[in-house]
Parts: C-alpha cells; sequence; structure tokens
C-alpha cells in the first residue's frame, strides 16, 4: 500500500509539473505576442474646422479732406477726441466769401428792379421782348451765383460726417488750406466687421450662418464667436480664394486693419461614426483600413483587416462612413500596427 501511495503522489507531482510548464509556455508565447493601443469606435457628434487670418474692417474710416480753400481760425477738436456726427470740427475764416455775397446780393437787388421796370415796360408795349429777356437772364444769374457762394460757405465749417474718434490731426489754427488737403481721419470702431479670405476649395461647406470663433493674437483680448455674415460670390484668381464677412460686432477694442485669426466650423455633425485619425491606415492601393479585435482567449486579440470611407479628419479623430462591420464599441487598433497581418493574434496595453 506504502508503494502504491508512493508512486500516486509521484504521478501526481509529475502531472502538475507539466501542467505547470505548459502554463509557463503558453505565457511565454502570450508575452511575444505584438503590444498594440486600442480603442472603441464612437457615436457621438462631430465638428472639422478650418483656420484662416482676416481683417477687422469699417466702412467708417476715413481721411477727412478739406473742399474749400482758406484760412482756419479755430480746430474745435485734437488727437484722440470723440465725437458725434455734425459736431464742428474746424472753422475757416468767412471775411471775404461774406463780402462777395453782400455785393452779389445788392446787385440782385437792382437786377430784380430792372427787371419788373423792363417786365412792366414790355407789357406796356413800351418795351421789347429782347430787354426783358435780358433783365430777366441778369435775375437768374445772380440767384445761382449765390446759390453757389452759400454752397462754399456751408464748406468752410466743416463737421464731423459720423460719430467717431479722431485718429490724426494733420491741420492746424492759422493754416491755409486749399481743397483735397487732408485735415484728419476719423475712426469709428464701434461697428466693425471681421472679413477673411478662404480657400475656393471649402466653398461648398460655408455659407451665411457658418459658425466662426474669432481670436486675436497680437492683443490680450477674449475670444469673440460670430457667424458668417455674406459669402463672396467671386474667385479671387491670384489666390484662389472667396471672401467671408461676419456682421457688424459691438466692439470698441477693435481697431481696424487688426489681425484676426478666424476659424471656422465648416462642417458640424450631431451623430457620426467617428474614430481615432491615426488609427487609419493604407494599402497599396491607397484605400484606407483599420484592423479591428476580436477576443480570443484571455487577454489576446484576433485581428481582422476592415476597409472604410473616411470623409474627414480634424484634431486626432476621423468621421468615417457607417458600415455593418464597426459600429458603436467595436475595439481598433489606435497604434502599434506596424508588421500586423491579417488574422495575427495581439495583446493589449
Amino acid at each position: 500500500m506504502k508503494k502504491i501511495s508512493f508512486l500516486s503522489l509521484l504521478l501526481i507531482f509529475l502531472f502538475s509539473c507539466s501542467e505547470e510548464g505548459k502554463e509557463k509556455e503558453t505565457n511565454k508565447k502570450e508575452n511575444l505576442l505584438p503590444l498594440v493601443i486600442a480603442s472603441e469606435a464612437q457615436v457621438t457628434s462631430f465638428s472639422h474646422k478650418i483656420k484662416v487670418q482676416g481683417n477687422v474692417s469699417t466702412d467708417k474710416d476715413i481721411l477727412l479732406n478739406a473742399e474749400m480753400s482758406g484760412l482756419i481760425t479755430q480746430m474745435h477738436i485734437s488727437a484722440g477726441s470723440s465725437v458725434k456726427k455734425g459736431q464742428l470740427i474746424l472753422s475757416m475764416d468767412e471775411s471775404i466769401i461774406n463780402s462777395n455775397i453782400s455785393e452779389l446780393e445788392s446787385q440782385l437787388e437792382y437786377a430784380e428792379y430792372m427787371f419788373n421796370k423792363q417786365n412792366d415796360l414790355y407789357n406796356q408795349g413800351l418795351g421789347t421782348e429782347l430787354e426783358k429777356k435780358t433783365a430777366e437772364n441778369q435775375v437768374s444769374s445772380l440767384i445761382a451765383k449765390l446759390k453757389t457762394l452759400s454752397v462754399q460757405k456751408s464748406k468752410m465749417i466743416v463737421t464731423a460726417p459720423f460719430s467717431g474718434i479722431v485718429d490724426q490731426v494733420y491741420a492746424k489754427t492759422g493754416q491755409i488750406i486749399a481743397p483735397q488737403m487732408p485735415i484728419l481721419r476719423l475712426v469709428n470702431n464701434q461697428e466693425v466687421e471681421i472679413t477673411a479670405s478662404v480657400s475656393e476649395k471649402h466653398f461648398k461647406n460655408i455659407k451665411k450662418g457658418t459658425d466662426l470663433q474669432l481670436t486675436f493674437p497680437n492683443y490680450d483680448l477674449a475670444s469673440i464667436d460670430a457667424k458668417v455674415q455674406s459669402v463672396g460670390n467671386f474667385i479671387e484668381p491670384t489666390n484662389r480664394t472667396f471672401t467671408i464677412r461676419t456682421g457688424v460686432i459691438n466692439n470698441t477694442a477693435l481697431m481696424p486693419n487688426m489681425l484676426v485669426e478666424v476659424e471656422i466650423t465648416d462642417l458640424k455633425i450631431d451623430s457620426g461614426l467617428v474614430i481615432p485619425s491615426k488609427s487609419i491606415l493604407k494599402n497599396q492601393e491607397n484605400r484606407d483600413y483599420i484592423w479591428v479585435l476580436h477576443k480570443k482567449v484571455k487577454d489576446t486579440y484576433e485581428v481582422s483587416q476592415i476597409f472604410i470611407e473616411t470623409i474627414t479628419t480634424y484634431d486626432g479623430e476621423a468621421l468615417i462612413e457607417k458600415s455593418e462591420s464597426i459600429k458603436a464599441g467595436t475595439l481598433i487598433i489606435e497604434s502599434g500596427a506596424r508588421g500586423i497581418t491579417k488574422k495575427d493574434v495581439v495583446r493589449i496595453k
């Protein structure tokens, strides 16, 4: 009995050693399997964005020029002044033009007297039609001259064409100016818009209402959310771009010609099939594919090659066409797939 018991124990020991050896061998083989990083496909929202540079612009940014010659008697503003529409900017010496107006008014008074006299004589048959017409033309000519002088006089007082900030002043009190000489630069930065040029390849995806995010790289300003107000209908032939514009932005911190970085959301989907973009590989025919993982035994997975249709990629994610082979939760190789072939077995890190 003792011999049998000893033999039984020996057999049991040898069997357990054999199983332990097999397990070690299996573990050793498994440890030699490739290690990959995996992630799950998701059905989620997806946005694609493009970034371009733009500028702050306004149609209320003008160089105000003189329209009349004359001596500036008073500058009523200075650089940095805030002005309202119609506010007085400068006054000019009106003494000469007032003298000319007074002289013409006297001439007109006499011309009207002569016209009335010639008209009475003509009605009495004592005057000719030519004399009457000549007197009438003289009155009309003097009236026209007075209107011209009145217009000229009105231009000797310069007022602000719109509300804004005086950026620079080029004229001064006591200076004699001539037509087209610059007086000042007036800017209204309370109502600005953003313009940007975008590559024509994005034209079909950008329309009125497209979301924008505006940032100002050279200034300590908060970003601004905006929308496309208008899309240009002309492609610039030199650089193949079209122009987009925002609506009016009321922000006094923005200055005309300021550099703006414009982030355009040209694609926005509430629900789509999304995978990591680096999981996508290409075969010799330039077709996109991924490696899908199927649970095998323990912590090992068998791989299968699945071809996909990539719609677009952005910020590390890829939006792909829905497929029977790929659903939410499908496990795929994100990285570490180099050298892997069909039916290979791998481990996940």
